[in-house]
């Protein structure tokens, strides 16, 4: 009888240390949100997210539809705040804003018996993170959050610096961060890691048998500055044969673009008979299109900062349709030479375009798609949250 209970006891003891919990803060984002879902099927977590009131009564955010919400292991809140409790008035919210992640981490610490993992994607709530265990903390990159705000690239660094540098480890969702951040802080380049996008189990398609649309190419996306317009409108001049579709908003954001000749090759790219402009689109429709078309491209401007330092959504989202992917020389592109074919030219696009639509309905192209699909497959949010935790515990 007490050897039973003590055997027991060390299981139980052995499977306490194994076990996980996640607070994710500011988890606005839907891959940040994707994520701590993931993390929900296994582990204890809670997403929560903060909005200023002009952006909060202007977006009306609302948390998604999932079947992990009604298992019970994930918590979500949203928080409203005054305009500038993250800029001029920071210093004036900081003790609530501390006071309130405590209370996140000690209740979830309480209720799931695991010091939670602090997931922390912006560097504006370094602050906030000042009173908890270092060795608990997650920064989490999803950019060079230097270009959102050039005004206050000082400040952004400094934030910055202040979670890699008291981080157990650091994710980035690009590669090029990776190495960014590595030659930004070597002392801490071993806890860096490179932790791309994963893939929306909707979003991997279910019939790649059928047919796609034939003669397009489409991007799905805001059509904003990221596009290299000028690109797109040359490549449809060469292939008038083609369709090109284009389904998102016409925004036009252009961080720290100040060229406004961009907006003058978009409207004269969508103007031209064999482009089809599709406005925005539910994200229940978005799989249909990237299924639907015979290529699905990323033909953005290489020499944006943003696109050098990012990691697309397109790109998994791409790779998830089966169908054949074309980009630009974007960096993380060139991380699927398997699934994702570049291109350097209007002349070397054109001729892309052309071999691979004429290909397409081959018992090779099927094959291979296939192939893309399956690897899709091993790209899940389910398989990064996976992936994380046992990373992860190692620090356990």
């Amino acid at each position: 009888m007490v050897i039973g209970y003590v055997i027991f006891a060390a299981f139980n003891n052995l499977r306490n240390m194994d076990r996980q919990s996640f607070l994710f803060l500011v988890a606005n984002t839907p891959w940040v949100y994707a994520l701590a879902e993931a993390l929900a099927q296994n582990h204890p977590t809670h997403a929560t997210r903060f909005y200023d009131w002009k952006n909060y009564f202007r977006l009306r955010p609302t948390w998604s539809s999932s079947s992990t919400y009604s298992h019970g292991n994930l918590q979500r809140t949203m928080r409203s705040l005054p305009p500038g409790y993250v800029g001029n008035l920071e210093v004036v919210f900081r003790p609530y804003l501390q006071w309130q992640v405590q209370n996140w981490f000690e209740s979830l610490q309480k209720s799931s018996g695991a010091s939670p993992w602090i997931i922390v994607p912006y560097p504006f709530s370094a602050p906030w993170v000042r009173n908890l265990p270092a060795e608990r903390l997650i920064y989490y990159n999803l950019d060079e959050y230097i270009h959102y705000q050039p005004a206050r690239k000082e400040k952004i660094m400094a934030q910055e610096a202040e979670l890699v540098n008291r981080a157990a480890i650091t994710l980035c969702i690009a590669q090029s961060q990776v190495e960014t951040l590595g030659q930004r802080y070597p002392h801490q380049a071993d806890k860096i890691h490179h932790f791309p996008l994963g893939v929306v189990q909707n979003f991997l398609n279910p019939e790649p048998e059928k047919l796609a649309e034939p003669m397009t190419v489409g991007y799905v996306g805001n059509l904003i500055e990221r596009v290299d317009w000028k690109l797109v409108l040359q490549i449809a001049q060469g292939c008038p044969e083609v369709t090109f579709v284009f389904v998102g908003g016409l925004d036009d954001y252009a961080g720290e673009v100040s060229n406004p000749s961009w907006k003058v090759n978009r409207q004269a790219a969508l103007s031209l008979p064999n482009v089809r402009h599709i406005g925005k689109v539910s994200q229940e429709q978005v799989t249909k299109y990237y299924w639907s078309f015979a290529i699905n491209w990323i033909p953005y401007d290489v020499t944006h900062p943003f696109n050098q330092a990012s990691c697309p959504t397109k790109v998994m989202d791409g790779i998830a349709s089966g169908r054949p992917v074309i980009s630009t020389d974007i960096p993380e592109c060139r991380l699927y030479p398997d699934w994702i074919e570049i291109f350097d030219s209007t002349e070397q696009a054109i001729a892309l375009i052309r071999q691979k639509l004429s290909t397409i309905n081959t018992p090779e192209l099927y094959q291979k798609s296939l192939q893309q699909l399956q690897f899709a497959q091993q790209q899940t949010w389910q398989a990064r949250a996976n992936t994380l935790a046992t990373l992860l515990s190692r620090w356990a």
